[in-house]
């Protein structure tokens, strides 16, 4: 390194300009250029820019979680166009279930008369059987109309289209995701099933909607009418055989929940199918 002091003459001690050509400062004791320099300081670099915004994903969430749709996957868009395909003709189908309650009880109002002959002869038969007598032979009256007989074919035919329907709507239920106690299969072969037909059909109804729709009671109001229904007419037949008032008394509310279940059932049918459909759509989660 050169000593020359020609640019700094009788210069005191302290940092200057290296005279060796770098970029930073060498310390000059007074007399000398010493080993010790410093660096300039470096500016920060600027901060990296922010990566640029990631596309929602379609994946959904693992089913009985029930998440936010963005997107629904392809598979549950066909189911759901399955389902809607028969939508319409569920809506009809099940008109059936609450009008054959109420034609029943037409007819028994109508044929009051045989229903009352049937329960004379059985009470006849009973108490011969208890006093040791001759039992008589039970002559059978029909009491039920042709036309009736006719719509009871009908009504089989609406509950098989229903339970297609209803099959299509649980499956495309899973398919988006939502939490069922039972699977499309069994949710429709429990109709078949004693006893758990009373409640398991309308568990596997109920778990077609998100657990957080509003419509759900009115699932739960369609099968509390169905079953009064049900009930309410069973009672009158049997009120029937033997006092005509007592059985039209019981058929008056009978009817009535008939009625119920005529003008709900099909609202299930939409709201189901309406559900799934927003889903698919993405106006808004489930």
């Amino acid at each position: 390194m050169s000593d020359d002091l020609s640019g700094y003459p009788g210069a005191p001690p302290g940092w200057y300009p290296d005279p060796a050509g770098g970029p930073g400062q060498r310390w000059w004791d007074g007399y000398a250029w010493t080993d010790a320099t410093v660096q300039p300081e470096v500016a920060p670099s600027p901060p990296p820019p922010p990566p640029p915004p990631q596309p929602q994903s379609s994946v959904p969430a693992p089913p009985g979680t029930y998440p936010y749709w963005v997107q629904a996957p392809p598979n549950a868009a066909d189911l759901v166009r399955r389902e809607e395909a028969m939508t319409p003709t569920a809506r009809i189908a099940v008109l059936f279930f609450g009008l054959n309650i109420v034609v029943a009880l037409i007819n028994l109002q109508l044929r009051r008369t045989q229903f009352r002959a049937l329960g004379h002869q059985m009470r006849v038969i009973y108490d011969a059987s208890r006093n040791g007598a001759p039992v008589p032979n039970f002559t059978t009256q029909s009491t039920a109309d042709p036309l009736q007989v006719i719509f009871g074919l009908a009504v089989i035919v609406a509950f098989i289209l229903a339970l297609i329907w209803q099959f299509r709507a649980a499956s495309a239920a899973r398919g988006l995701g939502i939490r069922a106690t039972h699977s499309p299969g069994w949710g429709v072969g429990c109709w078949f099933v004693p006893i758990v037909n009373l409640w398991m059909p309308y568990q596997a109804l109920r778990d077609c909607l998100p657990h957080d729709d509003p419509h759900r009671p009115l699932v739960l109001r369609c099968w509390l009418l169905a079953l009064t229904a049900q009930f309410l007419a069973q009672a009158a037949i049997a009120a029937a055989l033997f006092s005509s008032p007592v059985a039209l008394g019981i058929s008056i509310p009978a009817g009535i929940c008939a009625i119920g279940l005529v003008a709900t059932a099909p609202r299930v049918i939409v709201a189901i199918s309406a559900a799934h459909e927003t889903a698919i759509q993405g106006a808004r989660p489930l």
